[in-house]
């Protein structure tokens, strides 16, 4: 792919998607994730946040593929199927391990064009440059650029020869500009415990997300919505235009993602609740699917931008 007029996408392997006024650089070498979506030129996601150091980790770019899990798994431990496990813990947030191994890994390029990217990650257990995760298994993302903006089908397969709990989502941030309103809907939200896992259902936020919430800076939110009804709408009046976010049914889950003292913030569309695998009615109760040797599961989320 070409070189992007846009320099602060550059990266060592950028690949570059466009369909009219849309361009959408990709990272397929730092865990598939997407370095900026612009329109004409007006960047429409978090720019590339460089570290203190001035280098770039992937979870300072626009998104990033989360798989096999999203967010939180206390303490890094969970049981399954009468066997024990321990994840290693993030290097950030040392309590937990936090969102798969996906996003930490080279992702291979299948096929690229014009407008289309296809990416595909072969984890096992025993591949010394990805963190361990007790079952192989193999993800794709399928990237689409559209007039409008862009859509991301990802898919997880079971490569195991015994089952596997699975979930997936994207973890998508945004500028958090002057006016900025978020809507969307969902049945209800998890309050969360000093160790950031949920901890309660609450049906607080709920009418004043569903009418649209604004002053995101008196507001810090890490939590997980359940019941998720698939479109979330993000106004910006002052710059002209909304981002609509949608997903397909799979993912029934949103956390949203306020933190305090930063110019961006998150809307992660989700499988699962978070340390869904831990929960005491069970993981599938919370959207956490269990697959079968060479089951696989497939969503996808859909970006768009519309002027106001």
């Amino acid at each position: 792919m070409t070189r992007s007029a846009v320099s602060e996408h550059d990266q060592p392997d950028s690949l570059y998607l466009r369909q009219g006024p849309t361009e959408l650089a990709l990272s397929p070498g730092q865990g598939g994730a997407i370095i900026g979506w612009h329109h004409g030129g007006t960047s429409l996601m978090r720019k590339v946040q460089p570290g203190p150091d001035g280098t770039v980790s992937v979870r300072q770019l626009a998104s990033y593929p989360l798989i096999p899990f999203s967010n939180r798994i206390a303490h890094g431990q969970f049981s399954f199927e009468g066997q024990s496990y321990t994840l290693p813990r993030d290097t950030r947030e040392t309590r937990h391990a936090v969102h798969g191994n996906a996003l930490l890994a080279p992702w291979e390029i299948i096929r690229a064009s014009t407008a289309e990217a296809w990416l595909r990650l072969a984890s096992s257990p025993n591949r010394p440059d990805l963190l361990a995760f007790p079952f192989a298994y193999e993800a794709t993302q399928l990237y689409r650029a559209r007039e409008d903006g862009f859509e991301i089908e990802i898919s997880i397969r079971n490569q195991d020869r015994r089952a596997m709990p699975a979930g997936m989502g994207h973890h998508l941030y945004f500028p958090r500009l002057p006016g900025v309103k978020v809507r969307f809907a969902a049945t209800a939200m998890w309050e969360s415990d000093q160790e950031a896992l949920p901890a309660a259902r609450t049906h607080q936020w709920r009418s004043q997300l569903e009418a649209g919430l604004g002053d995101l800076d008196s507001v810090n939110f890490d939590n997980c919505f359940e019941g998720w009804a698939g479109q979330a709408i993000l106004d910006y009046p002052e710059q002209g235009y909304r981002i609509r976010i949608e997903a397909s049914p799979l993912f029934g889950h949103a956390v949203f993602f306020t933190p305090p003292g930063k110019d961006f913030f998150a809307f992660e569309p989700v499988s699962h609740l978070n340390n869904a695998i831990n929960q005491p009615d069970g993981p599938q109760a919370h959207g956490l699917k269990i697959l079968k040797p060479d089951e696989a599961i497939t969503g996808w989320i859909r970006l768009s931008r519309e002027a106001l």
